[in-house]
């Protein structure tokens, strides 16, 4: 069997939108959170890592909604790490319903960095078994690139932003991106993720052609997403 994990997961009202989708920084959350218990059950997890002076950074994810998901249902969280390169740790997401079908299907891309640099670090860390060879989304995740920027409002980083490295966790810039877009239900978003941002910095935010929102502070990207709307 290949390297995998699995946690339940069921949604709550909270976890939808007026319009009936699931919230788009809630299933990055499950991403996230599935991640962490993955790592930390193979002994790659965070107290780990930072003793090591060393933190596992996202730089790029997406997923897709296939079918609507529903709150009080009894949904499965699968994930499966892909190691791509001697830098790269793939992690692929799926959500199943009961019955088996998949619902949701995502994908992402770790590395590990320096906790006092920033910089990237090769490592012999690792999953131990057989990777999947087969990607959740084999078109990958394509590099947005934002132009024609038009100023979107300004956010700035509070407490309730910050993830457990006291940097803005990266499901808050979803939500920055759809409402920069105006768009409420979401079938499909990618997010690059450029730089980050701690408490009280004043990110701006922008839209531009082809559904795309981006954050800058100061001269330096921030992030950049695209997203199509669920019908």
């Amino acid at each position: 069997m290949y390297i995998q994990y699995t946690l339940p997961l069921t949604l709550t009202d909270g976890d939808f939108t007026d319009a009936g989708g699931v919230k788009a920084s809630r299933l990055l959350h499950a991403f996230q959170e599935i991640a962490k218990a993955h790592a930390t059950a193979a002994g790659l997890g965070f107290d780990v890592l930072i003793a090591k002076n060393l933190i596992w950074v996202i730089t790029k994810s997406r997923f897709r909604v296939l079918d609507r998901l529903r709150p009080g249902v009894p949904y499965t969280l699968l994930s499966f790490p892909r190691r791509t390169g001697s830098l790269i740790y793939d992690r692929d997401f799926h959500i199943l319903s009961p019955e088996g079908a998949e619902l949701v299907t995502g994908t992402s891309q770790w590395c590990i960095v320096n906790a006092q640099t920033r910089h990237v670090e090769q490592t012999d860390l690792d999953f131990e078994g057989v990777y999947n060879p087969d990607p959740a989304m084999p078109e990958g995740i394509p590099r947005i690139r934002p132009r024609d920027l038009e100023p979107a409002g300004v956010h700035t980083v509070v407490p309730a932003d910050l993830d457990e490295n006291d940097h803005t966790n990266n499901c808050r810039y979803a939500d920055m991106a759809l409402e920069v877009l105006g768009i409420e239900s979401v079938r499909e978003l990618t997010l690059n993720f450029a730089s980050e941002t701690r408490l009280g910095d004043t990110i701006a935010l922008y839209r531009a052609p082809g559904n795309i929102a981006a954050a800058k502070l100061g001269d330096a990207l921030v992030f950049a997403g695209k997203a199509e709307e669920l019908a």
